[in-house]
């Protein structure tokens, strides 16, 4: 081994449209020709302790993200693999199944039935070639929103108060998150591509769809509970089954996970899933935030550091309180911006110093680990901001006052009740 809303925090968050998932806020730029979808090391151990799959976890994380078209392509396939050996990169997150489906050739029955744009065409050459390059492989598999499986299995689907299928603002259908026959689908595919080689499963779009007031209410027919308790049943049932394969197990969870003291009204409250898992990915974007998601940064985007430090930070903050109470806590990879978001704030490109400022502020608040989300695979441009050598870069974090009042808040508001439905 190399050494993607709607909230209500009083002083954080209004509510907003902002889809804070791997897809770019649904904003993202137009398909090309390769193919866009959408230092203390003890102190920093002791934040935020790595998990071991047959002894082979990376001792640090630093990576970035493939579609499925990148991974299929020899050409670029090569050059990303040219930036890790030049680079402190050492992991690639790669689509096998995304919003259309799977993408690779399975062997699986009923997924054959969505494999309609295979761009994968032989996933064990494509592992073993990456990981000769020794690099860690990380298979992102989009969970419940998959309207190809929506409208095959309506009967596996939300639907609507009249009864037929519910429908996101984008027009996409959704697989309920509540359906045992769905987590049995997906937990399938995590099963085949570890026997394939991939080190690692990420599990992404693991939450319910946002319920905008706009839109008509959602109806589960299997709902048992709150929504964080499908999220949690769902990943009860893969953990043994992925570790079973030596895999490693993670979760893509909102950027503002960490800064709301309940689900974000998706399932994904931070206490209870990061006590679940092995590796959390919150996806604090600096471009997914509206002026008033965090105290004092009345301009996200154009402050990635203050943006990165202040929302994992405080998810930091609240997984030593977890792990305080002798819950294991996930080992907290945030993935970064790497592209520019002008329909946000216009002539201001991502490159190397915005790049650097979210690395910094990732070590800032103790962690290691991070990579960078370009939803075409491009990452040429942030080049400079990866070091040579893969090497420990965490400081010790002395979270700031306000900061951990902001936290102290949100355990007023609802975060220390889940904490301690998580220590259950």
């Amino acid at each position: 081994m190399k050494s993607r809303f709607f909230a209500t925090i009083a002083v954080f968050a209004t509510a907003t449209a902002c889809a804070c998932s791997n897809d770019g806020g649904n904003a993202q730029p137009a398909p090309d020709s390769a193919g866009i979808a959408a230092s203390d090391s003890a102190a920093a151990a002791t934040a935020n302790p790595p998990v071991t799959a047959a002894g082979k976890v990376p001792a640090v994380i630093r990576g970035i993200y493939l579609n499925a078209y990148a991974a299929g392509s020899r050409n670029r396939l090569a050059k990303l693999l040219a930036i890790a050996d030049s680079t402190e990169i050492n992991a690639f997150v790669i689509d096998v199944k995304d919003e259309k489906g799977m993408r690779y050739r399975t062997s699986l029955d009923l997924q054959k039935q969505f494999s309609k744009e295979v761009t994968i065409s032989n996933l064990k050459a494509l592992v073993d070639s990456v990981e000769a390059h020794g690099v860690w492989t990380i298979a992102r598999i989009v969970v419940f929103k998959d309207p190809e499986l929506s409208q095959a299995k309506p009967d596996w689907s939300i639907r609507s108060p009249a009864g037929d299928l519910w429908r996101d603002k984008a027009g996409n259908t959704w697989v309920s998150a509540w359906d045992p026959k769905v987590w049995e689908y997906n937990i399938a595919i995590a099963e085949e591509v570890l026997r394939a080689g991939f080190d690692e499963v990420q599990f992404d779009y693991v939450r319910f769809p946002e319920p905008f007031p706009s839109l008509p209410e959602q109806i589960h027919q299997h709902a048992k509970g709150d929504r964080t308790d499908a999220i949690e049943a769902f990943i009860d049932m893969a953990r043994p089954r992925i570790k079973a394969l030596g895999g490693v197990l993670a979760a893509d969870l909102f950027g503002l996970s960490p800064n709301d003291p309940k689900d974000v009204q998706i399932g994904q409250q931070w206490e209870r899933i990061i006590s679940k898992v092995d590796h959390v990915l919150p996806m604090v974007y600096p471009s997914h935030y509206l002026p008033t998601h965090l105290r004092g940064i009345p301009k996200p985007n154009q402050m990635p550091y203050e943006t990165v430090f202040a929302s994992v930070g405080m998810g930091v903050i609240r997984a030593d309180r977890l792990r305080s109470m002798g819950v294991p806590a996930a080992r907290i990879i945030p993935w970064l911006q790497g592209f520019s978001a002008p329909w946000v704030t216009r002539n201001y490109p991502y490159g190397v110093e915005q790049a650097d400022a979210q690395i910094r502020a990732v070590y800032d608040v103790g962690l290691e680990d991070w990579i960078f989300w370009h939803p075409g695979s491009k990452y040429e441009h942030l080049m400079a901001a990866f070091k040579k050598e893969e090497v420990s870069r965490a400081k010790k974090f002395e979270p700031p006052p306000a900061l951990v009042a902001q936290v102290d808040l949100l355990e007023k508001m609802g975060a220390k009740a889940e904490r301690d439905k998580a220590g259950k």
